[in-house]
């Protein structure tokens, strides 16, 4: 697309201030909004609304439609340890049973599901976010470098406020999708965008 080539550093930051952290965020937006919100030029808000309606990241095979539509239909199940409740030092998460009498083991239904197969995920979309995309995560912006068109970055939530704007503002510039852009961002008092913690963040 022609718009991520014309715009600047300086013009990514005011967009990302103003709510449009992704190039998705462009897709509804006016030229009309993106002079007021933004501050951007006539002419480059007229080419972004005019071109990021048809932004695409990555078109999807029919077969990969089919089988992202069927994932999302099909309800995996939250496998849990057998009898984490009983003891609070035991965690929740899948333990494979074990014991000649254990009843998880033995297939009651009271005790919950197994893992096993026919649960698992086709392997042409496994390891996909719902969105289709291969979630990549990223810690540096090395790591965003390699990312590719097709894919689609996570950014560690280690990854300091100031960190995370500066790998945000490389990948609009790039025009990848971001999967965990945070919520909304706010100006401080030297002009720097700052971002408003998301929930993952604060957990």
């Amino acid at each position: 697309m022609k718009f991520l080539d014309e715009i600047t550093d300086d013009q990514i930051r005011d967009l990302i201030a103003a709510g449009y952290m992704t190039v998705d965020d462009l897709k509804s937006a006016t030229a009309d909004e993106l002079m007021t919100n933004a501050g951007l030029d006539s002419d480059l808000a007229q080419l972004i609304a005019r071109e990021a309606p048809f932004f695409i990241h990555k078109e999807f095979t029919t077969e990969e439609r089919r089988l992202l539509a069927a994932r999302k239909q099909h309800k995996k199940p939250w496998f849990k340890r057998d009898d984490y409740e009983k003891k609070k030092k035991l965690s929740p998460s899948w333990r494979k049973p074990r014991g000649l009498f254990n009843k998880m083991r033995r297939g009651f239904p009271a005790k919950g599901p197994v893992v096993q197969v026919g649960y698992g995920v086709p392997t042409a979309i496994r390891g996909y976010h719902a969105s289709g995309f291969e979630e990549i995560l990223v810690n540096n912006l090395a790591d965003l470098e390699k990312v590719k068109p097709y894919q689609a970055a996570r950014i560690s939530r280690t990854v300091g406020a100031r960190k995370r704007q500066l790998m945000l503002e490389r990948a609009f510039a790039k025009g990848l999708k971001v999967l965990n852009p945070p919520v909304t961002a706010r100006t401080d008092e030297e002009g720097k965008a700052v971002e408003k913690p998301t929930k993952e963040a604060e957990d």
